[in-house]
């Protein structure tokens, strides 16, 4: 058990040990004392001001708080981290949707632009250009589709206080159409039909057993001259099997018509066919027949891996899945030429589209490269990326929470320790 001398002696060694570090700390506040810590904060409407100014004073802040009420352009988020990175303590905080967007080329003779933007629903999205304002609408299902048919420069998407912006993708290269077919109707209307919107096509065309009749410069089934083809009935089940290859190596079927009743076809279709549903609408009647009023052999029992993409009165009209590298649409439709011939005045370009949008929606079609500039896709997911997550105020540093400590308070502890330890000592009789 220690002696009361060894206890007094550690006393006085602690005090001693006391001391010395308020000596110490003393000294470095003195050294410091000369530059008080710098906390500034700024918003997004003078964002670019304080930054200029941050960086032109010859020493960064200590601390820095931003509130954002719109995301900072790629430039400005960089700049904010490159002063983070330089001893800068960075928070921020903002009500910001998160957003992003894609813009993908229609392949299709006429162009255009598919673009998909990602938004919390019942956001109000709006889409815009380098000149302006394109269209808006509310998200719904984590984000809304527009096709835009051309645009001018980069295509931005505005939701509430988050910009997000994509360049322009890629020109692609589009192939030749083949429509497969019996000498009827359809076959010659669907041909028109994607000749009218510019698509150059190729036809094998049946006209009597063991006689076909083909149009164009026809030649091997392969993506090198394709892009897509189009089964309209039976007459294709004798190609089932190039077809399925086609589409295996990348290419674009389209099995319409009857054409997907055919078994041959079975391996590569989204589904079965079922019981065809009668027209609501009379041939004879002018100006009646409308995509709703076609005759539908409807897609059930879909395969696992199908998708559908459109359906009427609860019925599957289109559904779409992969094959290999390539895609296969199967849609219900029957006798569209019916919809051009007895429709209304517009009918024979909503037939056009919808052929145009069908055979686009699985063409292969490969992409030219350009030069791409710097996009900003998902604003909210970059800035949490460089300045980590939105949060309040930074703390003090050791510096600023050292710094605050009062000097008189330092002298009055350090005062009392040596005077402690000069008692202790000279109460043993020691020096």
């Amino acid at each position: 058990m220690p002696s009361r001398a060894d206890v007094r002696a550690g006393i006085e060694t602690a005090l001693r040990a006391l001391s010395i570090a308020i000596l110490a700390m003393m000294l470095w506040l003195s050294l410091d004392r000369g530059r008080p810590e710098r906390v500034v904060s700024a918003r997004s409407a003078n964002l670019g001001t304080a930054l200029r100014d941050w960086s032109s004073s010859g020493l960064g802040p200590e601390r820095i708080s931003l509130q954002l009420e719109q995301t900072p352009t790629p430039a400005y988020r960089d700049w904010i981290r490159a002063l983070s990175h330089s001893g800068t303590r960075l928070a921020w905080k903002g009500n910001l949707p998160s957003a992003a967007v894609t813009v993908d080329p229609v392949p299709s003779p006429r162009g255009g632009f598919t673009v998909l933007a990602a938004a919390p629903a019942a956001n109000r999205v709006s889409i815009e250009d380098d000149l302006g304002v394109i269209e808006g609408e509310n998200a719904a299902a984590g984000g809304t589709r527009f096709f835009v048919p051309s645009a001018s420069g980069n295509v931005i998407a505005k939701v509430g206080g988050t910009t997000a912006r994509a360049s322009l993708p890629d020109s692609v290269r589009i192939g030749r159409i083949l429509v497969i077919g019996s000498a009827n109707w359809e076959t010659k209307f669907v041909t028109a039909a994607l000749e009218e919107d510019g698509w150059k096509v190729d036809a094998d065309i049946r006209v009597a057993p063991g006689a076909n009749v083909t149009q164009g410069s026809f030649s091997q089934l392969d993506t090198a001259r394709y892009a897509a083809v189009i089964a309209l009935d039976a007459s294709a089940a004798s190609r089932a099997s190039d077809i399925a290859r086609y589409a295996s190596s990348g290419g674009g079927v389209v099995l319409a018509g009857t054409a997907p009743s055919v078994e041959a076809f079975a391996p590569i279709r989204a589904g079965s066919v079922g019981r065809i549903q009668s027209p609501s609408a009379t041939e004879g009647e002018a100006g009646a027949v409308t995509a709703a009023s076609l005759s539908v052999a409807p897609v059930v029992s879909l395969r696992p891996d199908a998708t559908v993409l459109a359906s009427e009165n609860g019925l599957v009209t289109s559904a779409a899945r992969r094959h290999g590298a390539g895609r296969i649409l199967q849609t219900g439709y029957i006798d569209t030429w019916r919809w051009r011939m007895s429709g209304g005045p517009s009918s024979p370009a909503e037939h056009r589209q919808q052929w145009t949008r069908a055979v686009a929606s699985v063409a292969y079609a490969p992409t030219v490269r350009s030069s791409r500039t710097v996009t900003d896709n998902a604003p909210i997911a970059g800035l949490t990326a460089a300045l980590g997550p939105s949060s309040q105020q930074p703390g003090p540093t050791l510096a600023s929470a050292a710094g605050s400590i009062s000097l008189w308070l330092l002298f009055a502890i350090l005062s009392l320790s040596l005077l402690g330890e000069w008692a202790s000592r000279r109460m043993r009789g020691s020096r």
